[in-house]
């Protein structure tokens, strides 16, 4: 079975160094802009004495309108990785990768903290490149290249539509997803011009490196191994290093180190290398970050290289030694980066995801996050330390059951002077629909395999597969909404023999609507039937049915405590538009009358599920009581609508009603999450 991906895999195996040949594409850059070398070689530096000189660096990530994290629009903590990587590597930086046979340059980097115009960031801006388009060709289609001669839009024309920063103050990294139409796979990794150019106003923003999203960073989306080295060696070029086996064609020495090869003379001559242990010539320096060798073995920048990159930042970039793009703005200032909801939208209640960066010089304590949609408020306070420069990921629940606006709010322990970036709005959209799930465990060959549920009309919901190869321990799951009606789930096999495999314990694909398994098939180790398993294509048919009930507000298919800690957040909701959640009986306001339809429903499984049980008589009465304002005593209740006291310190983890006086002397009724 598979035997002709056997011998294409062997094929890979044997031609994949000479596909290295093409991993960067600064050669073919630097064609089109000749330069002026340098006439004398730089001054001699004496490493151990040495500045330690600090880059800002901003990455660009170019993507193609992902959710942050998300396939090219990798994450800020994969970028934080890339740097953390990158100072390894420069600093020689003992037990780690970048441990090697080279020396410590004194150059290091940070992400910038403040932008050009003195505002406090992150240093990383992210673009949506879906729709750019230029001399005919497609961002979204082939990326960006490096020369006319290649697919996709002119790099230089992307750097300066989108905007680059000052490349006198700071490094500039573009984070791309593809170079030449290459799919983020083989070929062109990265590419930089040589050492400082753009003298003249249209060429502001040629300064800078250009790199796939997936080799950029240690973790996160990126290619098995990956080192971050793509990043070191193009960064070296930026600092005005050659490839080591520049225009050298055979491993006969130099006549003059200074202005022939690599323009250094305590690298050796060689031509390019691809492997770590067969240099092409017998001095090779295949540990060095200059040549084509793997990531395993690179780890070397010489004393030569270190003087050539330092004499570069001296002469070429003045500004970059001079810069305050690594001084945070104020000593306190947190703020939030990015947030987003986790999908699907037929959900009621999402995660949100919130990005919270610690803007500042010193800690962070106690970060207190407050989501609010104007129906629903949820507020938590996270018990942890933030420090200088480091973004976190706080995830919370939250129950929206209608289209809106969220509006995320952070505060901390500590008094802030700048406030402009602690708050952001994002749109959800919610929609009547059932959860449709897909799980695929694929066999070895797991790339052959491709999947699309479609609707009535032909239409493509959802769809996945063409997995990495030797998945077959793993498995994938995707998910979407579905309306009611009928679909079609349609399973293809490129290579003619389903998802048997003689190598695996068993291969399988699931359908589930709203967690209920419906279409189930399955593979376990043995003989494949030819006909059973040995397919091609599957297709399997199902329907999807929305069925409502009275009294269930949060759309969970279920009338429980939720609904009525919902109808108890919107008690007294007056509008005649009827927009008033949990206006049961239509008279355009939420009232007494509405808490007891969801009281006399409660238990009731949506679509003739049956009851599971109703609630005793003292329930009811306690969220009756609470239900009218006007009596209601000040102060917590729990979930049964007791009343728990006014000290919430003492309170356990859980959720309760919260009843307080507004600024307007009427009381308020809301319900929070205590952690």
């Amino acid at each position: 079975m598979k035997i002709t991906n056997i011998i294409l895999i062997f094929v890979l195996a044997v031609t994949s160094a000479f596909a290295q040949s093409q991993q960067c594409g600064t050669d073919a850059l630097m064609m089109g802009m000749p330069r002026q070398e340098r006439m004398m070689p730089p001054p001699e530096v004496d490493l151990d004495t040495a500045e330690v000189m600090v880059i800002p660096v901003v990455f660009h990530v170019v993507h193609l309108g992902e959710p942050v994290g998300e396939g090219t629009n990798i994450s800020d903590e994969q970028i934080q990785s890339a740097v953390v990587a990158l100072n390894e590597d420069f600093r020689k930086i003992e037990g780690t990768n970048g441990d090697g046979l080279g020396v410590d340059t004194k150059i290091e980097f940070c992400l910038a903290s403040r932008t050009p115009d003195n505002q406090p960031t992150t240093g990383i801006v992210r673009h949506d490149g879906s729709n750019l388009v230029y001399g005919g060709e497609s961002y979204a289609e082939d990326g960006v290249s490096a020369t006319s001669l290649e697919s996709g839009v002119s790099n230089n024309w992307l750097k300066s539509t989108l905007g680059c920063w000052d490349k006198d103050e700071y490094l500039n990294i573009w984070v791309v997803s593809e170079i030449g139409g290459n799919n983020g796979g083989g070929g062109i990794q990265g590419f930089s011009y040589i050492g400082a150019v753009g003298g003249t106003s249209s060429q502001a923003c040629y300064s800078g490196v250009v790199q796939l999203y997936n080799v950029t960073g240690t973790i996160g989306n990126i290619k098995t191994g990956n080192k971050n080295r793509v990043t070191t060696h193009e960064v070296g070029h930026y600092f005005d290093l050659y490839h080591t086996f520049e225009n050298t064609s055979s491993c006969v020495g130099e006549t003059n180190c200074e202005t022939q090869g690599d323009r250094v003379c305590d690298t050796p001559v060689t031509t390019t290398n691809y492997f770590c242990s067969s240099p092409e010539c017998p001095d090779a320096q295949v540990e060095n970050y200059m040549d084509y060798t793997g990531q395993t073995c690179r780890n070397t920048f010489t004393q030569g290289q270190a003087e050539r990159m330092r004499y570069e930042i001296y002469t070429g970039y003045e500004g970059l030694q001079n810069s305050i793009g690594c001084i945070p703005v104020i000593d306190v200032d947190g703020g939030i980066t990015n947030a987003y909801v986790n999908t699907p939208t037929c959900i009621t209640t999402n995660d949100v995801f919130v990005h919270v960066t610690n803007f500042g010089s010193g800690y962070l304590n106690n970060p207190t996050i407050t989501i609010d949609n104007g129906l629903n408020i949820v507020s938590e306070t996270f018990i942890e330390q933030l420090p200088s420069g480091v973004t976190n990921v706080y995830q919370m629940p939250f129950l929206n059951v209608q289209t809106s606006t969220i509006d995320i709010d952070v505060s901390f322990f500590q008094s802030e002077s700048y406030l402009d970036n602690n708050s952001l709005s994002i749109e959800q959209e919610i929609f009547e629909g059932n959860v449709v799930s897909v799980e695929v465990k694929p066999d070895v060959w797991s790339n052959t395999i491709d999947w699309e549920i479609t609707d009535e009309s032909g239409s493509v919901i959802l769809s996945g597969g063409d997995y990495p190869v030797f998945s077959q321990n793993e498995v994938f799951v995707e998910e979407g909404c579905v309306m009611e009606g009928c679909y079609t789930f349609t399973i293809t096999d490129s290579q003619g023999d389903g998802i048997a495999s003689y190598n695996d314990d068993s291969a399988y694909y699931q359908i589930s609507i709203n967690d209920e398994p419906i279409i189930l098939y399955s593979f376990v180790d043995g003989t494949p039937d030819p006909v059973e398993d040995l397919w091609s294509e599957r297709s399997e048919e199902f329907c999807s049915t929305t069925i409502g009930c009275e009294g269930d507000i949060t759309g969970d298919n279920i009338v429980n405590v939720n609904d009525i800690m919902l109808m108890l957040t919107n008690m007294g909701c007056v509008a005649g538009d009827g927009s008033c959640i949990g206006d049961l009986d239509g008279d355009g306001a939420t009232t007494n009358a509405d808490l007891q339809i969801v009281i006399n429903n409660y238990g009731i499984q949506c679509g003739g599920g049956g009851s599971i049980n109703t609630p005793p008589t003292p329930f009811t009465k306690n969220l009756e009581a609470i239900s009218s304002l006007e009596n209601a005593q000040i102060g917590y209740y729990d979930i049964s609508g007791r009343f728990v006291g006014n000290d919430k310190g003492i309170l356990r983890t859980g959720i309760y009603i919260h009843i307080s006086v507004g600024n307007d002397g009427q009381k308020i009724i809301r319900k929070i999450y205590l952690q």
